[in-house]
C-alpha cells in the first residue's frame, strides 16, 4: 500500500483535483475505487500522503487494518486544513470552525465501556495499539511479542483477576485522557523517561512504570547512497532526523528524540514510522531514528528494504519497553507490582525466554 503511494506522490502534479460543488464543503464521504490505498486516497484528497492515518483512525469501525480496505466501501473523510472539498455529505465551509479539543469517538466509547465493565467484574483493562509492530499488533502471532508477555504475566499472577485488552492506535490519547481518567488501568509498551535527570517531568511524577519487558537498539536508518554516516555524536549536528511521535522519551545510553535534539539534530516528529520513511526516501529527512525491529518491519511492508540501510556500527540508544499506570488510579502501584511479580515468575520458570525466542525467530524469518 505505502509503496504505491510513493509513486503516487512523485506524480502528484498529474493528479486531478476533487470537484467542488456549488456550495463548497469540507470533508464528507468517499467510495473506495479499484486500485485505491489509504495513502493514495490521502494524497488525492489532502495532498498529503501522511494523512492516511487520519482516514484510518476516523474509520476504524469498518477498516480492520490499513492494508485491508475494500472496493465499494464508503469512508468518512475528516475535514483537515480545509480539505477535501466537494465530497457528498461534507460540511459547508462557512460552518467549519477552528477545531475544538474534544475526545475522539473511540475515547468516548471506551469511557462508556469502562463504566460497564467495572459493573461486570473486569479487574484490569489493558491498552495497546497496532502501530508498534512487531511488538503490539493484532495481525501478529499472539498480537505481538510484548502483548504475549503482558498476557502471560497477568495469567501468572493469581491476584490480578480477569484482564481485557483494548486497541486504540492514536497513542496521543493513551496517557491522557485514557490512563489519567481511569478508562484503562495499564498501557503498553511505553519507554520510561530518565527520572533521575528529569524528576519534575510529568512523565515521572504522574506515572508508575513496570520493570523492563524487553530491550532493543535504537539505530539510525539512512537512504542508500546518501553518504550520511553516523560514527560519533558530532555527525548528528545539523542532520534532519525523523523520529515518530511516541518514540520520544529518554532511553538508556542516549535517548531517542531528546538525545537527538541535544546533539544538534533538526528533529522532525510526524505521527507514524511510515511518515518518517516517506520523508527519508523523498529527501525531506537525512535519517530516521527508530528501534531496529520496528524499522525493519515497516521498511519491508513499504517495499523499501533495498532503498534504506541501517547504521548498526553505532546505536543511538538502548530502548526498554514497559507497562505504565497513572497515579490517579488508586490501584496503580499494586497493579504494577502484580505485573512485575508475574513477569518475574515468567523469567524464573523459563517461559519468558521461550516467548522471546519463539517471537524473535518468527520476526527474523519475516524480515
Amino acid at each position: 500500500m505505502i509503496k504505491r503511494a510513493i509513486f503516487a506522490a512523485a506524480a502528484c502534479f498529474g493528479v486531478g483535483t476533487v470537484g467542488v460543488s456549488a456550495e463548497e464543503t469540507c470533508g464528507g464521504l468517499y467510495r473506495v475505487k479499484s486500485g485505491d490505498s489509504l495513502s493514495m486516497i490521502a494524497d488525492r484528497l489532502y495532498k498529503d500522503v501522511g494523512q492516511w492515518s487520519a482516514i484510518y483512525r476516523t474509520n476504524l469501525e469498518v477498516i480492520p487494518s490499513p492494508d485491508a480496505i475494500r472496493v465499494g466501501q464508503t469512508y468518512r473523510m475528516p475535514c483537515i486544513n480545509g480539505l477535501p472539498t466537494g465530497l457528498e455529505g461534507g460540511t459547508p465551509l462557512a460552518e467549519v470552525t477552528a477545531p475544538q479539543r474534544t475526545a475522539p469517538t473511540q475515547v468516548q466509547a471506551q469511557r462508556a465501556r469502562a463504566e460497564a465493565e467495572r459493573r461486570q467484574g473486569v479487574d484490569v483493562r489493558l491498552l495497546a495499539g497496532d502501530d508498534f509492530k512487531p511488538f503490539t499488533n493484532r495481525l501478529q502471532m499472539s498480537s505481538g511479542m510484548i502483548t504475549d508477555l503482558v498476557n502471560r504475566a497477568f495469567v501468572a499472577n493469581d491476584d490480578t483477576g480477569q484482564h481485557k485488552f483494548y486497541w486504540i492506535n492514536d497513542r496521543s490519547v493513551h496517557l491522557d485522557p485514557m490512563l489519567s481518567e481511569g478508562m484503562v488501568d495499564l498501557a503498553f509498551p511505553w519507554r520510561k523517561p530518565d527520572c533521575a535527570a528529569h524528576p519534575d517531568s510529568t512523565l515521572c511524577t504522574d506515572f508508575v512504570y513496570s520493570e523492563p519487558m524487553f530491550e532493543m537498539l535504537v539505530v539510525l536508518f539512512t537512504a542508500k547512497g546518501s553518504g550520511v554516516r553516523y560514527t560519533s555524536e558530532g555527525d548528528l549536528d545539523g542532520l534532519r532526523i525523523c523520529s515518530p511521535l511516541g518514540h520520544t522519551t529518554a532511553t538508556r545510553q542516549g535517548g531517542s528524540a531528546g538525545y537527538l535534539a541535544q546533539a544538534g539534530a533538526r528533529l522532525q516528529q510526524p505521527a507514524s514510522a511510515e511518515d518518517c520513511f516517506m520523508r527519508l526516501v523523498s529527501g525531506q529527512a537525512d535519517g530516521v531514528a527508530m528501534n531496529e525491529f520496528t524499522g525493519r518491519v515497516v521498511l519491508k511492508e513499504m517495499g523499501l528494504k533495498d532503498a534504506v540501510e541501517l547504521q548498526l556500527s553505532r546505536p543511538l540508544a538502548i530502548e526498554s519497553l514497559h507497562a505504565v499506570a497513572h497515579r490517579n488510579n488508586p490501584r496503580a502501584e499494586d497493579l504494577i507490582a502484580a505485573f512485575d511479580d508475574g513477569l518475574a515468575t515468567l523469567r524464573d520458570n523459563g517461559a519468558y525466554l521461550k516467548v522471546i525466542d519463539t517471537h524473535m525467530s518468527s520476526i527474523w524469518a519475516g524480515l
